[in-house]
């Protein structure tokens, strides 16, 4: 039987956990836990708490316990396998997908985080299988045509992937995953305003995207705007007020290095390794060194001239789009 108190401490704490308070959801997830350790499900949200502050092994460490007390639990077993999918262990995070569809073939969580795992394994094919068998049990879930979206944009089926955003779009014209995916999808073809109109339009929906703001920040990257990109950055980070987000962490190091703030770079890399586990903690790592390799190329005068290597990069894009206009026009018209 479930206390009252009990009872209270576990609704306050879903309550912080859905206002982002994940600190304060842990304590009082703890406090059900201290009263009830069998309470499995105060266990799996404090594994998900966990999971948002990028503590991977905690997390799993949560799940692995209420899962001991509930071991069909399809819930608790998508949630361990989102999680050791963001720590890098993809196969360990197929086989909990697999267990939670063997409980319910009709979890679009399980196969949807099973594609997600398989396309970082570059198992693009057979994730579009498991995506299919998604689209019987509901062929109009979003999250399961967004999924397929991003398998084809990693398949470079750049039209094919428009139109499955586009699916998600004229159900949900707010869908903000949705002008992401087309963003990403604009950039990826080589056509960054495109992509910046995208994701300004989520911005339009939500001011506070947090994806939005960042996302703009790298195509300002990627069109060797550094500073405007550092501004989207530091908006981005007005809006997490302190809290860390991997994206944007890595986005604000990126630039910093390419506006040559090494020292500030260093910090930020250093807030990452220390948040991290992992392949994302070790690729801070390497970071730290390149930068720090960077700085003491700097302090003798031997640094390349990023923007002059943007030039370069100009004119050889513009060359080679000059030579594919004159094949084009040599070939002969087609009857």
């Amino acid at each position: 039987m479930v206390k009252m108190n009990e009872n209270t401490s576990y609704k306050r704490g879903q309550e912080l956990l859905d206002a982002g308070q994940y600190e304060e959801a842990i304590a009082k997830f703890a406090e059900v836990i201290a009263e009830n350790p069998r309470a499995w499900k105060a266990l799996n949200s404090q594994g998900f708490a966990y999971q948002k502050l990028s503590r991977y092994t905690d997390a799993v460490d949560c799940f692995d316990r209420a899962l001991a007390i509930n071991p069909k639990s399809v819930e608790v077993l998508n949630n361990k396998g989102v999680t050791l999918s963001m720590r890098g262990l993809y196969k360990e995070a197929v086989v909990c997908f697999d267990e939670a569809y063997a409980n319910d073939i009709t979890s679009l969580e399980a196969l949807n985080g099973k594609a997600i795992a398989l396309q970082h394994m570059f198992s693009f094919k057979e994730a579009l299988d498991v995506l299919e068998t998604a689209m019987k049990v509901d062929p109009k879930h979003p999250q399961t045509l967004l999924s397929i979206a991003v398998t084809l944009q990693k398949l470079k089926q750049y039209d094919r992937s428009l139109s499955f955003f586009k699916k998600v779009l004229s159900a949900d014209k707010y869908n903000t995953k949705a002008w992401n995916g087309i963003g990403v999808t604009y950039q990826l073809m080589g056509d960054n305003d495109s992509a910046l109109k995208c994701f300004t339009k989520i911005l339009n929906i939500n001011s506070r995207d947090l994806q939005a703001w960042v996302s703009i920040g790298y195509v300002y990257q990627k069109m060797f705007k550094f500073k405007d990109a550092l501004k989207c950055y530091k908006k981005a980070q007005a809006i997490v007020n302190g809290r860390y987000s991997h994206k944007l962490y890595d986005g604000l190091a990126s630039c910093l290095t390419k506006l040559s703030e090494f020292d500030q770079a260093i910090e930020v890399y250093k807030v990452i390794y220390q948040s991290e586990e992992g392949k994302r903690k070790w690729d801070a790592q390497r970071s730290i060194k390149f930068v720090n390799k960077l700085k003491r190329k700097k302090a003798v005068g031997i640094l390349p001239d990023i923007m002059a290597q943007y030039e370069s990069q100009k004119a050889a894009e513009a060359a080679a789009a000059a030579q594919n206009t004159e094949t084009s026009e040599d070939k002969p018209a087609e009857e």
